[in-house]
């Protein structure tokens, strides 16, 4: 979900403003952009264009059918094509369907040690790219990834890649066009946890952590947000049109799917069981704190009560 996430960054929109405007001064293509990309899309975060509007910022791409597949082709190295019709790398490329020639240069932007996306020079036609060209591009995509992993760090728990609690409490003011919508908030909180870290030692403990993580985030509705808050409680946002009737299947299945997930340690199998607790927005509130408060208590509610799921009282 890097694409979604670039939008609540702090500081990555002005740095990648400076950074097409730096390459602009410098290179005379036609375009530049900055891309990010999952398995089958890329996405256009920013771009520069000169004269004509080849790529336009919010464009999505399949990403077979564009130049930035090459890049991560390459691995770590930049893309140089100074005549897209006449190099091997562009013979069979879906590009040419679209473009009769062309030029462009790609470098990786990268999150720890996985491509995430790129910074590239394109145009319609051919173009000599220096090599003081390349040294630049490839700089400055290593200033892109810096901001992205700094900004990554501010909203994502380190241990388990999920969303945190910062992202949390300021879920509002990053997605606010989402404050009209309903939404449940799900607070989950394993049970006896302390005693499987106490026992096995802090390693095994994480390890649980991040099976949870992983657990969650499986079984969680593609329009739901899962993050770690501290410890071992974690917060789903639930975002649903039939609220009710999903929100308790979901809570259902999620803590169905984590009794079933065995831990094997010293040659035995430990499950994983949790108590949830659940508040409505903005039934409960209109403002997460309140919404985690609420949550929090109907989870304490659930834990003494052994019913594993408690919702907050309407």
């Amino acid at each position: 979900m890097i694409h979604h996430d670039i939008n609540y960054y702090k500081n990555f929109d002005s740095i990648a403003n400076e950074v097409l405007e730096l390459l602009a001064h410098t290179i005379k293509v036609n375009t530049f952009v900055l891309t990010v990309f999952d398995q089958s899309q890329s996405f256009i975060v920013k771009s520069f264009n000169r004269k004509a509007n080849l790529i336009k910022t919010g464009d999505t791409i399949p990403f077979n059918e564009v130049l930035c597949n090459l890049v991560v082709e390459n691995k770590m190295e930049p893309v140089v094509i100074n005549d897209i019709k006449n190099s091997t790398l562009t013979s069979n490329h879906p590009i040419l369907d679209r473009i009769k020639n062309g030029c462009y240069m790609g470098a990786p932007i990268k999150n720890e040690d996985k491509i995430i996306g790129t910074l590239c020079a394109f145009d319609i036609k051919p173009y000599e790219f220096k090599e003081y060209d390349v040294v630049l591009l490839s700089s400055l995509a290593s200033l892109i990834s810096q901001t992205v992993n700094i900004e990554n760090g501010i909203i994502r728990d380190s241990l388990t890649g999920l969303y945190n609690r910062n992202y949390i409490y300021n879920y509002f003011e990053y997605n606010k066009d989402e404050i009209y919508n309903e939404m449940s908030l799900l607070y989950i909180d394993l049970d006896n946890f302390k005693y499987f870290n106490d026992t096995f030692g802090h390693d095994f403990g994480d390890s649980v952590i991040k099976r949870t993580a992983e657990c969650l985030l499986k079984s969680s509705p593609d329009n739901s947000y899962v993050a770690r808050i501290g410890g071992d409680e974690f917060v789903i946002l639930l975002r649903t049109e039939d609220r009710i009737k999903s929100t308790k299947q979901t809570a259902e299945l999620l803590l169905k799917q984590l009794s079933s997930m065995p831990i094997q340690v010293g040659g035995k199998e430990h499950l994983i069981s949790a108590s949830m607790g659940i508040s409505v927005y903005p039934v409960h509130g209109d403002d997460m704190v309140t919404l985690l408060k609420k949550a929090d208590h109907s989870m304490y509610v659930a834990k003494e009560g052994k019913k594993h799921i408690e919702y907050y009282p309407t």
